[in-house]
């Protein structure tokens, strides 16, 4: 479908082109061409202004797989070319969000969303469809100036110090380091499980929301507003699961507990119709006490090939399947990890019954697979006895 042209009396727009980027693994691909490319602006209109984002999605070019070196086009090139075609889009006629960043995504299929609405028809061949990032909502509001640094522990997570109450948190970014459109709907997520399952033992909890003043205002002249920075989690001083193994200190701790409380958290999660979809060591967490908890608990976020059942690990988008394979694929992990602790916690008696639960519950064939009460049963029958 080809892009709708505005009328003639529209004028260019005023834009401040900031940064491009686009996907950087399409050499290693054996592609001529990236599979995104994004641009950032500040559009101008009156008195006001709106940070946007443009990411086009798909192939622009004609290029072949089996196109010469000399055939395919700089980055330089392809930033002109696509600053071209943004330079032409009428941002008047999109729905622009207020004191946020709008991101425009743009694709090949006019089928999916509406064509976008440009000033004059384009030179390049580039003819696409949008849609919007809605704005991410809020719990209690914590400035970000109050937060100081301890350490990163991986891409976008912090361990940080509140220093009104002197005490640790966690900090997960919003803005990532590798920031994809997909992460706003992760982190919403992630906030409607945080809220649901507030004072629940065995799951991770929130202890507020990061903030700081909106740096995409529209105008100066209106009160100033503030927008998340990042979701503020409870400090585990236990560390993970995985650290622990790791280091192999299991014995040093109270484990035979852990079985249990990971296995009730996750019932509570199944009985509210929820799944998490990653449940391995590093996302298991120790609590003051040396409680389990499980953490991570967007149930979209991300799944570990090596972690998920059987049936589910060629699937291209696990997390569209049925609630109820989705549950099964969450009991067979949890499974695995109870034969993970039991391989490393010696030979005591439930050491072996981890074990025997652990293989029931992950068990290839999902007709022969135990429910998860049934294994949360046996385990806490055979901890009584033990």
């Amino acid at each position: 479908m080809p892009a709708a042209a505005a009328p003639p009396h529209f004028t260019t727009p005023d834009l401040e082109l900031l940064s491009y980027c686009e996907d950087r693994d399409f050499r290693a691909e054996g592609k001529p061409e990236p599979n995104s490319r994004s641009q950032s602006l500040v559009y101008y209109s009156q008195d006001k202004k709106w940070w946007i984002r443009v990411t086009f999605k798909g192939a622009i070019s004609c290029s072949t797989y089996d196109a010469e070196p000399e055939q395919i086009k700089s980055k330089r090139e392809r930033r002109i070319e696509f600053q071209g075609f943004v330079r032409l889009i009428d941002f008047r006629s999109l729905a622009l969000l207020n004191n946020t960043l709008t991101e425009v995504i743009l694709n090949g299929d006019p089928e999916t969303t509406e064509p976008v609405k440009l000033y004059r028809e384009p030179e390049g061949p580039i003819k696409s469809g949008l849609s919007a990032i809605p704005p991410i909502s809020v719990f209690r509001a914590i400035n970000v100036a109050e937060l100081k640094e301890e350490d990163e522990i991986t891409d976008g997570v912090f361990r940080v110090l509140y220093k009104r109450d002197r005490k640790l948190y966690i900090l997960k970014l919003v803005n990532r380091p590798l920031y994809q459109p997909r992460d706003s709907d992760v982190i919403q997520k992630e906030l409607e499980n945080l809220e649901q399952f507030q004072g629940v033992a065995g799951i991770v909890q929130p202890a507020g929301i990061a903030v700081f003043a909106n740096p995409y205002a529209n105008s100066q002249n209106c009160v100033q507003q503030m927008v998340v920075y990042g979701i503020l989690l409870e400090y585990y001083s236990g560390g993970s699961l995985q650290r622990v193994i790791n280091e192999k200190r299991i014995r040093e701790f109270d484990w035979e507990r852990w079985a249990v409380q990971i296995g009730n958290a996750l019932d509570i999660f199944h009985r509210a119709k929820k799944n998490h979809m990653d449940i391995k060591p590093s996302n298991i967490v120790l609590d003051d006490d040396s409680n389990a908890v499980l953490i991570d608990i967007s149930g979209i976020g991300g799944v570990t090939y090596e972690w998920c059942a059987p049936e589910i690990r060629d699937e291209i988008s696990p997390f569209d399947l049925p609630f109820q394979t989705r549950r099964l694929n969450d009991i067979s992990a949890y499974g695995k990890l109870l034969t993970e602790i039991a391989s490393n916690a010696g030979n005591s008696p439930f050491a072996g019954t981890l074990r025997l639960v652990g293989d029931h519950l992950s068990e290839e064939n999902v007709h022969n697979r135990w429910t998860l009460s049934e294994g949360i049963s046996r385990l806490k029958i055979c901890q009584y006895i033990d």
